[in-house]
């Protein structure tokens, strides 16, 4: 499978491929944070900036956000944030280990959201399984949507021009697929999607912590329609 190019089927293979890993997925990622210094440092910087731009705490949408773990880490910060997930067993993990905050399943090629209802948006590892083009395209576009003029995003992807398979993960059996971007790309269609990209970082991976895969974070600010 090359980049760009999606098979039918894709998303509910996604979807049912992180329902079967769920609570394995959980125990294993729950964590990662307190071993990526980078990482906490760019979300930090994301509230700071989110809470300085209006009167209230900033209400901030985790798009792909897993058993919860950076949606905590935004809430920690004075944020409201709240959390959506293309896998339902992934919404439970983050209910149970967060019932504090509001978790709720979804696309984000088609977000359950009115338009302009967030002040900012993070996206770590999401956008990654969306294989072609036009998902890509709907789902910046569904971001821009959601968020308020001026609004922020923080995206992270690993960087490269290839498309990994799995078939076996966390002992289950899955069908699913990881795309690697070309920052010079994403970045173009950031911006062909109403986004001003402020800030790109790329980062080699932490050994021992995570895939060895190069990645790479843009904060982007949704540009007045």
């Amino acid at each position: 499978m090359t980049p760009g190019r999606a098979r039918p089927g894709q998303m509910s293979a996604t979807q049912a491929s992180y329902d079967a890993v769920a609570a394995s997925y959980a125990g294993a990622m729950s964590d990662e944070l307190r071993h990526k210094p980078l990482d906490r440092a760019l979300l930090t910087a994301f509230g700071e900036q989110v809470r300085q731009a209006g009167p209230g705490p900033g209400r901030v949408w985790d798009v792909g956000c897993g058993p919860g773990h950076v949606t905590a880490f935004l809430a920690g910060l004075g944020l409201d944030a709240a959390g959506i997930d293309l896998s339902e067993g992934m919404v439970a993990q983050a209910r149970a280990r967060h019932p504090g905050l509001e978790f709720r399943a979804g696309s984000m090629t088609a977000l359950p959201s009115g338009d302009g209802m967030w002040d900012g948006l993070v996206s770590f590892y999401s956008l990654i399984h969306m294989i072609g083009d036009a998902d890509v395209r709907a789902a910046l576009a569904e971001f821009r949507r959601v968020l308020v003029d001026q609004g922020l995003l923080l995206l992270a992807v690993h960087a490269g021009q290839e498309v990994r398979h799995c078939a076996e993960w966390f002992g289950a059996v899955v069908d699913v697929s990881f795309r690697f971007f070309d920052p010079d790309w994403l970045a173009g269609e950031l911006d062909r999607a109403g986004f001003a990209v402020e800030a790109l970082t790329r980062r080699q991976p932490y050994p021992g912590a995570e895939v060895a895969t190069e990645r790479a974070y843009f904060l982007a600010r949704s540009r007045p329609a």
